[in-house]
């Protein structure tokens, strides 16, 4: 009986090891929930902001949605650097690319405030309008760095891009992204 015993405990043991995700597993897959959940949030906003960039907008009403974006821009960068990487050298390369994304939001934020910037009160109804077609190809190119940082995080070739493409807020921001 004793002999049957330890087989059942030990076969036991090896089925809870089957199918189960190691701590580092799970680790992965936590950042990547993390990271796209903060980007997929971050995108939504930006993309209601930028729906309402149209014809008629006012000088005013630029600003405030060029604001509006580089606060929730601002908000993105922060939280992502707030999340810590899982403490591997694949955790810290994904690190350095979401660093480079960071940067590149910045950047384009940064270059967008200033097109918006460059319309005064006074501003006539075409420059505003020629103003929103500035913004609105780099308020484009904000979402698009962000989809192609994270399908770039899906596609590498270590243990974050299975982390990456399991994490459920990773596949619901890829595939919501498809039709942008």
């Amino acid at each position: 009986m004793a002999p049957l015993l330890a087989l059942v405990g030990v076969l036991a043991l090896v089925a809870a090891g089957c199918g189960g995700k190691s701590d580092a597993e799970k680790a992965n897959e936590a950042y990547a929930n993390s990271v796209c959940g903060a980007v997929a949030t971050w995108q939504t906003q930006v993309k209601a902001i930028a729906t309402d960039l149209s014809a008629g907008i006012s000088q005013a009403s630029l600003q405030a949605k060029v604001t509006e974006i580089e606060s929730q821009t601002k908000g993105l960068v922060t939280q992502i650097k707030a999340l810590p990487p899982p403490n591997t050298s694949q955790g810290q390369a994904t690190k350095q690319q979401l660093d480079q994304l960071e940067t590149d939001l910045t950047n384009t934020s940064t270059s967008v405030k200033a097109a918006a910037s460059a319309v005064k009160a006074d501003s006539s109804a075409a420059t505003v309008a020629a103003a929103v077609l500035t913004v609105a190809p780099q308020v484009q190119t904000l979402v698009t760095s962000a989809k192609t940082a994270i399908s770039s995080l899906q596609s590498s070739k270590d243990a974050m891009q299975k982390a990456f493409k399991s994490a459920d807020t990773c596949k619901s921001l890829t595939s919501s992204n498809s039709s942008s």
